[in-house]
């Protein structure tokens, strides 16, 4: 039985959607509370800088392979939350990702020119300033895409769940 099982799509559906479910609940409402309130801001910034990149083209692989490979005879509401998460993973991964990097790297910049070592100083000139605005912009926009992303895969494991559950005969 197992064997026949493993030559259909559902096993590795559903572990998909479950490391994609899992990587995102983690980074989302544990790794990056935890970072933020255990690192210095620049080590931080550091950290967040070299793992949103892969974390987010993961969501959008992950959530397309999913969209490839529904496990039963699938209708609509299978399909939209996938695509939001393919869709938030690919927003971020390819335009509020870079501008993030290009707004941070303009903020190191200003602070070096400055000689400010926190971009909250309160000696902060007015163009740290709107380069802090610009910042809270992008990075509020790609939270927002993120938890939108998040509340999909949501959805879509109760959707997953009761199309799996009709497949189990009675």
């Amino acid at each position: 039985m197992v064997a026949s099982i493993l030559a259909t799509v559902a096993p590795y559906h559903l572990w998909t959607y479950s490391l994609l479910f899992g990587a995102t609940a983690y980074q989302s409402f544990y790794n990056g509370i935890m970072a933020y309130r255990a690192l210095p801001h620049e080590h931080f910034s550091n950290l967040q800088a070299k793992l949103f990149p892969g974390y987010f083209a993961f969501q959008a692989l992950a959530s397309g392979i999913l969209l490839l490979t529904p496990p039963f005879v699938a209708g609509p509401a299978f399909y939209w939350p996938l695509g939001i998460c393919l869709v938030g993973g690919l927003l971020n991964t390819l335009i509020l990702g870079p501008a993030n990097r290009r707004v941070m790297a303009q903020r190191k910049a200003q602070l070096d020119k400055e000689g400010l070592s926190h971009h909250k100083d309160p000696k902060a000139s007015a163009e740290l300033k709107a380069i802090n605005k610009e910042f809270a912009k992008v990075h509020g926009a790609s939270v927002l895409v993120n938890l939108i992303a998040f509340g999909a895969m949501t959805f879509y494991g109760a959707t997953l769940t009761g199309g799996l559950l009709k497949t189990i005969p009675k």
